[in-house]
């Protein structure tokens, strides 16, 4: 809606005669900052207002205005608060470190085939598997490329992998050797 002169001379009319009241009245609710946007917003929504020179705008219409914008405001931070603890409840911290749980017997057999591995890839795969560390940190760490850091894990689990496939071969033939006999 286009602001005629006449429309604003109106609604500064109702600034000069009201402001102080409705600042007054939000002010009981709000900060000082809070409750004179509040007391402007009233205003200018005035300039705004449809049929504004043939109505009769009073002091408890621009006290409810305020008050519904008061209201208003509100609701949206309650709204923006409940958004912001959904939002914090469903983020679950990945864990800096995990501590893993190993039998004995598997303790020393995993220490034996580690030890197998260059010292790079060792400590790679103790960093990034074991204890749960992210590339960056490795490489941050070790004071190497992220790139690197895959490599060597990469290379240190085909080991390992390699390694534990050799040992059940070797299982599966002294059980068969073990069977024949």
């Amino acid at each position: 809606m286009p602001i005629t002169q006449s429309r604003a001379n109106l609604v500064l009319q109702l600034f000069d005669q009201y402001y102080t009241r409705v600042f007054c009245f939000a002010r009981k609710s709000l900060p000082a900052e809070q409750a004179e946007d509040i007391a402007q917003e009233v205003f200018s929504r005035m300039l705004q207002l449809k049929h504004l020179e043939e109505i009769d705008v009073s002091i408890s219409y621009l006290i409810k205005t305020a008050d519904n914008l008061i209201k208003r405001r509100w609701n949206r931070g309650q709204r923006f608060q409940r958004y912001v603890d959904t939002v914090k409840a469903q983020a679950t911290p990945r864990p800096r470190r995990r501590e893993t749980q190993i039998c004995p017997d598997t303790r020393s057999d995993l220490e034996d085939r580690m030890s197998r591995l260059t010292q790079s890839e060792r400590d790679t795969v103790q960093m990034v598997i074991c204890q749960g560390m992210s590339y960056q940190e490795a490489a941050a760490a070790l004071g190497v490329p992220v790139s690197t850091i895959n490599n060597w894990k990469y290379r240190g689990l085909q080991k390992l992998k390699s390694d534990a496939a050799e040992a059940t071969h070797d299982v599966a033939s002294n059980l068969a050797a073990q069977m024949r006999n």
